[in-house]
């Protein structure tokens, strides 16, 4: 994944069916996704991952699709002010609970409501 960080006009990642090797993903602050807008995260055996907003500061819309092992979404995701939405399908009951912490984070810093599925 280090790589694709050189792709400084990257707009949309899809990592896809075990994209990742290993079951953490841990984003430095020196890994920055400036152009990133669109996430989706579908069929990973992704367990942990560690990101901030100044990892993605653009980012609009994270969709995490049978991501069966991971735990929660970084909750730094929440700070991004471009953030609209983030999709759920199919995974962990932690991860949903993890996005309505970051829903209320959003709420009490007085920031547009989160869309979420």
């Amino acid at each position: 994944m280090a790589n694709i960080v050189m792709l400084p006009n990257l707009e949309v990642l899809k990592v896809k069916y075990h994209g990742f090797h290993g079951k953490v993903w841990r984003l430095k602050n020196e890994e920055i996704f400036n152009q990133l807008k669109f996430l989706l995260i579908d069929v990973t055996n992704l367990k942990h991952w560690e990101a901030s907003s100044v990892n993605v500061p653009n980012l609009q819309r994270l969709v995490l699709k049978r991501c069966f092992d991971l735990e929660e979404i970084p909750k730094d995701i929440g700070e991004i002010c471009t953030l609209e939405s983030i999709e759920l399908y199919k995974c962990r009951t932690s991860v949903a609970e993890s996005l309505k912490e970051i829903q209320e984070e959003q709420e009490n810093m007085g920031m547009i409501a989160l869309t979420s599925s």
